[in-house]
């Protein structure tokens, strides 16, 4: 984003570790642009994702957390599947991801609890 700082912010969603990219202007009001796929429960909760007309190797594909519509950025190798790599930001992760957080905290605690 011009006349902005990138950032990378990494922080827990319960245990998971999740990093976000965000802008930052030069007075310090940081904007979330995306959220990178660094852990499986998040790449477990991203389906749908569209094919590709004439996509490189990574490309920006239309794709589903829930019933919502999302934007991810996604490497493809020849014979695999696409792999999430970045969720683009959109008013549904800000209002939802605390939310998102308890879902997954929840899922790994009784996952544990079953260990």
């Amino acid at each position: 984003m011009p006349g902005r700082l990138m950032a990378l912010m990494r922080g827990l969603l319960g245990d998971a570790e999740v990093a976000a990219v965000v802008s930052v202007t030069p007075e310090g009001a940081v904007t979330p642009v995306a959220i990178m796929v660094t852990n499986d429960e998040i790449a477990q909760e991203i389906h749908s994702i569209a094919d590709p007309s004439g996509a490189g190797p990574t490309d920006l594909r239309a794709a589903k957390i829930g019933d919502y519509d999302i934007q991810v950025l996604v490497n493809e190798r020849p014979g695999e599947r696409p792999r999430p790599l970045a969720i683009l930001h959109t008013p549904w992760i800000e209002q939802h991801l605390l939310l998102f957080a308890r879902v997954l905290w929840r899922r790994r605690a009784k996952s544990r609890m079953l260990i």
